[in-house]
């Protein structure tokens, strides 16, 4: 009986272990994502994010996407980020 006791205590305690671990990698990964470094010009419409994500990595950034907050939604920023590790 102390076995299947210490047995089960062990593993509920990896499992919450676990979990706790994996929530805060993805908690921070999301907050990293966040982190502009530069914007470097206008986003046009007919281009979107992919053309903005395309200019960012010719210059240097681990990418970028159009930031309507900046300047409204008429007048988009490209804004690149590097990954903060």
């Amino acid at each position: 009986m102390d076995v299947t006791k210490t047995y089960v205590t062990i593993v509920l305690v990896a499992i919450l272990t676990i979990s706790v671990c994996n929530y805060n990698i993805l908690a921070t990964q999301v907050i990293q994502i966040q982190q502009y470094d530069r914007c470097i010009g206008p986003c046009l419409r007919f281009y979107g994010n992919h053309q903005c994500y395309k200019n960012c990595r010719k210059a240097k950034y681990d990418g970028g996407q159009c930031d309507f907050v900046k300047k409204g939604e008429k007048l988009p920023e490209c804004c690149c980020y590097y990954n903060k590790n």
